[in-house]
């Protein structure tokens, strides 16, 4: 669980908010609990932040109105090393921040289910990241076709840096 402070309209507020899911966490603020589910992430560094969330069935006293957190996905692709899978770019355009995929959190890469070369299309899990003893797997954000990986399984990755890349 994390515990921020934020400030809206001038009013500090410290909100509770625990990952239930693989893109589903428990909100808690001003002692009022809702389940919320994240839509779409970008990783856009020049962007104003506008997250779009879907509120989902309260939860009272920590117990659940319904069914618990989705299973984890299984991989069904074996891992490729980086090494052997990156390439360079065919077109020499320099590579732009909508290109790359970054870590959204600190962690360790448990496996790589995308090759070099392969198509993805949007919400595909290309990585599985290990943070906080939860495996989750790390879903293109765009249709595109893989030009390098910049990781391999077993790697320590800090929030930020790069996973890959699209052509």
């Amino acid at each position: 669980m994390r515990r921020y402070t934020i400030s809206v309209n001038d009013t500090s507020k410290v909100i509770d908010v625990e990952a239930i899911g693989e893109n589903s966490f428990r909100v808690q603020i001003d002692g009022r609990t809702v389940d919320v589910r994240l839509e779409d992430h970008r990783d856009l560094a020049h962007s104003a932040i506008t997250p779009e969330l879907t509120t989902q069935p309260s939860y009272t006293h920590g117990h659940a109105n319904g069914g618990g957190p989705p299973a984890p996905e299984s991989p069904t692709r074996p891992a490729t090393p980086s090494s052997a899978a990156s390439a360079p770019a065919g077109t020499g355009a320099k590579p732009t921040a909508r290109d790359r995929m970054t870590a959204p959190m600190p962690g360790a890469i448990l496996s790589i289910e995308v090759a070099v070369g392969e198509t993805v299309s949007r919400g595909d899990t290309v990585m599985v990241l290990e943070a906080m003893k939860m495996n989750n797997a790390l879903r293109a954000p765009k249709d595109g076709v893989i030009a390098e990986i910049y990781v391999a399984p077993g790697d320590s990755v800090r929030f930020g840096q790069k996973l890959l890349r699209f052509e």
